[in-house]
């Protein structure tokens, strides 16, 4: 994994010095709403902080590598107990996301915003005992205000799909959330 990410960071510095302008980074941050928890009741909500590097391919997509941090907090007991009161447990937990994120303009409003569709894919390893590690996949639209300054705005809301397998105890979930959040894009 290290090789894997070392190689996509040293391609894009690379491409990076050849030309500034068909490149963009964007720093984005936001909260999960807990939707879904299969086999289990109740549902984790959180936050999110994430950065992105990437390639713009003249405006009509933008894809790139993403980093990030997010945090799932929240109560949950198994669905189906032999015979008795279900347990309430805990979970407070940290994920680090490495992803690929693409990003799909395909309608202009006025003169500087877009709306558009968005897809994340990736795998959150386990880089230290608080952290959980999973294969996630993101879905949903955002919305870029497309100023006439290098600064960019952006929102986005997706549904996200995210494996959630800890280091040193039981149950991996499969944990469905709603994921809101807001950024700078620069490019």
């Amino acid at each position: 994994m290290k090789i894997l990410f070392s190689f996509c960071f040293l391609f894009f510095m690379i491409s990076f010095g050849f030309s500034q302008s068909s490149y963009y980074t964007q720093f984005q941050g936001g909260g999960n709403i807990g939707v879904s928890n299969p086999k289990y009741q109740g549902t984790f909500n959180g936050y999110s902080l994430h950065f992105i590097f990437g390639k713009n391919f003249n405006e009509k997509a933008f894809i790139g590598l993403g980093l990030g941090n997010e945090t799932l907090k929240g109560d949950y007991s198994e669905n189906e107990n032999q015979g008795g009161e279900s347990k309430k447990l805990k979970y407070d937990r940290n994920l680090f996301p490495i992803f690929i994120d693409a990003r799909f303009p395909f309608k202009d409003f006025a003169e500087a915003s877009r709306i558009g569709v968005v897809a994340n894919a990736g795998y959150a390893p386990s880089i230290g005992p608080v952290y959980d590690k999973g294969f996630l996949g993101k879905v949903g639209l955002f919305y870029l205000f497309d100023s006439l300054n290098k600064t960019k705005f952006t929102i986005s809301a997706t549904y996200v799909y995210q494996q959630l397998h800890g280091n040193y105890y039981g149950p991996t979930f499969y944990h469905q959330h709603i994921n809101l959040s807001a950024g700078i894009m620069l490019k």
